[in-house]
């Protein structure tokens, strides 16, 4: 067998195997993906809601069990109760310097200006990897298109409104921008609960 043809049929079967994977790797995506939104669309339909993470589901238990703990007749504390708002950094499996220090200067800045919120779970930090098969439904629910921070209004376990932090790429470079944009919009929300 002439050398140029082996080298030929090996490049030839190459491509194929490349083709064929990137065929099944796209048609694996779009079904996971038209599955999580088929499965988001019955929740909302169906009156539950799903945006909520596993640990988040935890967290609201164990915040409902302390809750019940404490029953306590105070209007500003039944208020913090039925009324948060959730910061969500989302990132995917890669992590860049850059999106790594979006995550830690958004966690900084709601640590240093809303200690109190954070503590009486008026306000709640949380990191979620968008790229896991259970989290891609945020990526449809809050439009992602890249890493992002995003606060989610919640009363009485319902998101009344949410909004993407896209700022947050423009002063990364800058932390007492980025702070000073963290916290003015984290406020905007915290006047909503």
């Amino acid at each position: 067998m002439d050398f140029r043809k082996l080298i030929k049929n090996i490049l030839f079967v190459f491509l194929v195997l490349s083709f064929a994977y990137l065929i099944y790797t796209e048609f694996s995506l779009k079904s996971e993906t038209n599955q999580a939104l088929i499965a988001a669309q019955n929740d909302k339909t169906g009156g539950t809601e799903t945006r909520l993470s596993n640990t988040e589901n935890q967290g609201q238990k164990a915040l409902q069990i302390n809750s019940n703990e404490k029953m306590s007749s105070s209007t500003n504390e039944m208020k913090s109760r039925s009324s948060k708002v959730i910061a969500y950094y989302f990132h995917g499996t890669y992590r860049c310097i850059t999106c790594r220090t979006i995550e830690k200067y958004s966690k900084e800045a709601i640590e240093n200006y809303f200690s109190d919120e954070l503590n009486n779970g008026k306000l709640i930090f949380k990191s979620i990897n968008v790229e896991e098969p259970e989290n891609r439904h945020f990526i449809q629910d809050y439009q992602l298109f890249t890493r992002s921070l995003v606060l989610s209004l919640v009363k009485k376990d319902k998101e009344i409104k949410w909004k993407v932090l896209p700022d947050v790429w423009k002063y990364y470079r800058d932390k007492t921008k980025f702070f000073q944009y963290v916290r003015d919009e984290v406020e905007k929300f915290l006047k909503e609960t």
